[in-house]
């Protein structure tokens, strides 16, 4: 056994990589890499086998994605964690942090991916058992197959909170966004539902001739709402807490109060000025509320008025959960406008970003309510079409390369531009990580610009990479 004199100092999992590789005999490195060579196989199959025992993995794994796709993942994993001699622990590292990157994507638990690595130290500890006379070359050899594994499940499993804490952030902003799409009509119209019940509790204390119900603030339509939306929504503010007290004080003191028979403790009159003080209140609370949340706004492109890619993860994770729900498809399709450079070299910047407006616009004449349009980056505009088959999204997607070929781009002073557009359309597979269809997209792009620009390109389909758990198709 051995320790790391550099524990406790921070050092780098770089060095802590390659401390664990220098501080083990070659002839014990020589026989791991050439006995994770001899059983790589049998060991992802044992792996995956005993992974898809787990009831809770029933939901990431299925048997086809298993031996199409993830099975060579898995082998090409054990070559490089146990390579030798090490060639770049840099790039070991990196690749361990991309892993959990991937999985936090996908959103596996971790404490599968654990159950895994333990599986792989006990199945190469039963096999490098039979290699080794010397037990205690055998003990170095096991030590140093469950260090690397341990520390390669460290990097995962760090990459993947970070990146788990970074999604979350994400999808909070973009639930917030959602709301905001809507803001100033929601709020006018909780408040026309909140006078109406208001109005409705007046009229029915005049109709009144006994002990008559009155309806309930928490079951109104305000009510519904508050409590199963936007108590969700604005949960974290203060506000929801104090409107939330006021409906408990109106249903459960002032209403029973009034459809008292008798006003002994405090005349009506009075309860009804304590009423409608309580709803001036909870309107100006809803108020700060709404006020707030408006700031979602800036989820938009100031300039195009398109979502910014900031929300792109979280949409994207959305619509393959109700593709796989609906056993639907989507689409993205990558548009990078040619020779743009130009335009901004010719006419300036200001005419660019005319450009840039006009071809927002032009994207959103194009297709449905449904569908998502990203300003994905410089020039470069993003569409993501729901519930599309392969044949539906070329279409649109030369329909949109025509639609810029023969438009006349205004940019002031009576001029017009011409301007065309290179496209790479990518349809959603199944792959778990929304990064894989989002290369695809970006690489048939890249294929059009090569051939000539102004042309529509479908992605090749390329083979999985990078996780080593997949999400159920």
């Amino acid at each position: 056994m051995f320790s790391n004199p550099s524990l406790g100092t921070s050092p780098s999992a770089e060095a802590d990589w390659r401390f664990i590789v220098q501080s083990t005999p070659d002839s014990c490195k020589a026989i791991v890499a050439q006995t994770v060579a001899d059983n790589r196989h049998l060991l992802a199959d044992h792996f995956y086998a005993y992974m898809m025992g787990h009831p809770q993995a029933s939901v990431f794994l299925d048997h086809e994605a298993v031996h199409t796709r993830l099975h060579g993942s898995m082998m090409r994993w054990f070559n490089e964690i146990f390579q030798h001699p090490l060639q770049d622990e840099n790039a070991v590292v990196a690749h361990q942090r991309l892993v959990g990157e991937v999985h936090a994507r996908i959103q596996v638990p971790v404490h599968l991916v654990a159950r895994g690595a333990r599986l792989i130290k006990l199945d190469l500890s039963a096999a490098l058992a039979p290699q080794f006379d010397d037990l205690g070359l055998f003990e170095k050899s096991v030590s140093y197959v469950g260090q690397l594994i341990d520390l390669a499940m460290e990097l995962m499993s760090a990459s993947y909170e970070r990146n788990s804490q970074r999604s979350a952030r994400e999808d909070e902003a973009y639930r917030l966004y959602s709301v905001g799409q809507n803001i100033a009509v929601e709020r006018e119209r909780q408040r026309a539902v909140l006078m109406e019940w208001g109005q409705e509790v007046m009229f029915s204390l005049h109709r009144s001739t006994g002990n008559d119900a009155l309806p309930s603030l928490g079951k109104s339509e305000f009510g519904l709402w508050f409590h199963h939306k936007a108590a969700g929504i604005f949960d974290r503010d203060p506000e929801v807490a104090e409107i939330s007290a006021i409906i408990d004080r109106v249903d459960h003191t002032l209403l029973p109060m009034l459809r008292a028979p008798s006003m002994e403790i405090r005349p009506r009159d009075v309860l009804i000025q304590d009423l409608q003080s309580e709803l001036k209140t909870l309107q100006f609370h809803l108020s700060s509320l709404f006020e707030r949340h408006q700031e979602a706004e800036n989820g938009r492109d100031t300039l195009t008025r398109l979502l910014t890619r900031r929300f792109l993860p979280a949409v994207m994770n959305r619509e393959m959960q109700v593709a796989q729900t609906r056993k639907s498809s989507f689409a993205l399709l990558l548009l990078d406008l040619d020779h743009f450079k130009r335009v901004n070299d010719e006419y300036g910047h200001d005419v660019g970003d005319m450009v840039l407006q006009q071809a927002a616009n032009l994207l959103m004449n194009c297709v449905r309510n449904g569908d998502f349009i990203f300003r994905y980056g410089g020039e470069e505009l993003l569409v993501l079409l729901v519930e599309v088959n392969k044949e539906a999204a070329l279409r649109l997607a030369e329909n949109i390369r025509h639609r810029f070929e023969s438009s006349a781009f205004n940019i002031g002073q009576g001029r017009v531009t011409h301007v065309t557009a290179s496209i790479g359309v990518a349809l959603y597979s199944g792959h778990p990580d929304h990064q894989h269809l989002i290369k695809q997209a970006d690489d048939a792009m890249y294929e059009a610009k090569n051939k000539g620009r102004n042309q529509v390109v479908n992605a090749a389909f390329e083979p999985d990479a990078g996780a080593l758990i997949p999400a159920k198709k």
